[in-house]
């Protein structure tokens, strides 16, 4: 319908808007926290710059909640100071009818949110952080986004994932003698360090001596030594840069070990509740639009509301996020009550002003 897709244009010209206002901003924080770092190693200003260039993604994903409420009030706000918004109900559009179209838009963009936090943030995080411990460490060699290779004496280490916990997967070893050839290969599914030692699980090697190959199999082994562990300060993923699938994955692992694993859970509900969280905030917009006049302040009331509702949704968010994990409340419920509590408070405004 026409009315779906001029609400729809405008709701989204608005989200880029915001987009852009919302990212200047973090970039420039961004860059400045990564100043502190600036001079050591490789690591100069070009590449703090290019470094928060690539965690672009993931700092969008953080803020598409509030993106989406900016945005809404933006593109609303101008409808309703052009009088349009007036027209559409003297026209005998409902309010109701006007939510609809807005939520449309919504899960369009609520649907770009979860490609961009499952597929292309994790992926970006991933390649900044091996880019910046290549250049502070200047011992790295990242063979693509996730492939990270160290040496150690004569042994050259690749391995495909570092997760939490000083945790390793996928892991090859390859071991040369005095006269730079080929000793042994070996190959670990996974590696965790435990006390001093790194224990190996699910090892398969090669041996190569005297011009034949022999082949060995441990279902553990221990190590003394495989990689640097200050490596894990700038390597290691943090879970919001992790996606649901990985979140789940390693939260399956620890749960099947007998772990602790509510912080990974919580933080795999949230990225559930992402887009969910898109179309609520989106969906606050529309009563602050429809109570706020040029008379009362207009567009710039508006944003100070949205700004104001966006800071105490995060505060409200995070407290009830880490008191349900000192309460040991069911993370499920952790991460889904502050969006309940939005959802349930706009649609009272909501109904409200209609």
């Amino acid at each position: 319908m026409i009315l779906d897709r001029y609400i729809g244009k405008s709701i989204i010209i608005g989200c880029m808007l915001a987009t852009f206002v919302m990212l200047s901003i973090f970039m420039f924080v961004d860059f400045v926290a990564q100043l502190s770092y600036v001079g050591t190693g490789d690591y100069g200003n070009m590449q703090a710059v290019l470094y928060v260039l690539m965690r672009l993604p993931q700092r969008l994903y953080e803020l598409a909640p509030s993106i989406l409420l900016l945005g809404g009030i933006l593109s609303l706000g101008a409808m309703a100071a052009n009088s349009e918004l007036i027209v559409m109900r003297a026209s005998g559009v409902t309010t109701l009818r006007i939510t609809r179209s807005v939520l449309q838009a919504g899960m369009l963009l609520a649907v770009l949110v979860v490609v961009l936090g499952e597929f292309i943030a994790p992926e970006a995080a991933r390649t900044a952080k091996t880019y910046r411990a290549e250049a502070l460490e200047k011992k790295l060699i990242v063979g693509g986004s996730s492939d990270l290779w160290a040496r150690d004496g004569n042994r050259y280490v690749n391995v495909k994932r570092v997760l939490p916990d000083q945790q390793l997967r996928d892991v090859m070893l390859f071991e040369i003698d005095v006269d730079r050839r080929l000793k042994q290969i070996v190959h670990a599914s996974n590696a965790q360090y435990v006390g001093d030692r790194w224990q190996l699980e699910d090892v398969s090697g090669t041996l190569f001596a005297d011009g034949s190959t022999s082949t060995v199999y441990h279902e553990s082994l221990e190590m003394d030594r495989l990689i640097l562990l200050e490596l894990f300060s700038v390597l290691e993923l943090e879970t919001h840069d992790m996606s649901a699938s990985e979140l789940y994955s390693y939260s399956d692992y620890l749960d099947t070990n007998s772990l602790d694993n509510d912080e990974y859970m919580l933080a795999f509900w949230i990225k559930v509740f992402t887009p969910f969280t898109c179309l609520a905030m989106l969906l606050i917009a529309m009563p602050i639009v429809f109570a706020t006049t040029p008379r009362s302040g207009g567009a710039g009331q508006r944003v100070i509301i949205a700004v104001l509702i966006g800071v105490v949704y995060f505060v409200i968010n995070r407290s009830v996020n880490h008191l349900g994990l000192a309460l040991d409340v069911k993370p499920l419920l952790s991460a889904a009550l502050p969006l309940l509590l939005v959802t349930a408070i706009s649609v009272y405004f909501l109904r409200r002003v209609q």
